[in-house]
């Protein structure tokens, strides 16, 4: 009986560890974690960095803007707005563009953001919406993936901001390739973002 206890106990511990972030990339002021996600082949990632000399609205503006996603996400081509309600809700497609033999991914993504009262903190979440259009030939439909940005200003004029993901890509792709992806996306993502507050300046 103790036996069991103490193998269970272990088994719990190695499930938490596994949950826990790892750092993959740091530079450029741009840290990339992963961690494993319970029932599916490819990882979760988390980047964050800070901007100086920015401020909240200025973040947003370049993370709402869906019509020149292709200059913020990396390897995203063709983004289309399908729908927009007000200021903070919209419905979007975008696709990705797969390495060497790999397919063209796309999806259909609902984002809603949310700001506080103070206009300090927002957080923009996406949500998957499949079926909103019709698949096109030669491209494999994502039809899981959820995650979100946080922006969070200090008084020092300085934005935090985290952007993180897990997606089940679909299709026939082996897991280590799509575990680059995660590692790579999100750091380009970030250095895209950084670069365009630079420019709209």
């Amino acid at each position: 009986m103790i036996k069991n206890v103490a193998i269970l106990l272990l088994l719990v511990l190695n499930i938490e560890a596994d949950a826990k972030w790892h750092l993959k990339k740091d530079k450029d002021d741009i840290k990339v974690y992963t961690r494993n996600v319970d029932g599916s082949s490819f990882l979760e990632f988390k980047a964050i960095m800070e901007v100086n000399n920015a401020d909240l609205k200025q973040v947003l503006d370049v993370i709402l803007d869906v019509e020149n996603y292709d200059l913020l996400y990396a390897d995203c081509i063709n983004p289309v707005l399908l729908e927009k309600r007000g200021e903070y809700f919209d419905i979007h497609y975008i696709q990705t563009k797969g390495p060497f033999t790999v397919r063209d991914r796309d999806g259909i993504y609902k984002q809603t953001t949310e700001v506080n009262s103070e206009g300090n903190y927002a957080i923009v979440r996406l949500e998957p919406l499949p079926d909103y259009i019709e698949e096109k030939k030669n491209i494999v439909r994502m039809r899981e993936g959820t995650g979100f940005w946080e922006l969070i200003e200090s008084d020092s004029n300085t934005v935090t901001i985290t952007y993180q993901f897990h997606g089940e890509p679909g299709g026939n792709i082996p897991a280590v390739l799509a575990n680059q992806f995660v590692v790579s996306h999100p750091f380009n993502t970030m250095r895209n973002l950084k670069l365009r507050l630079v420019n709209d300046k």
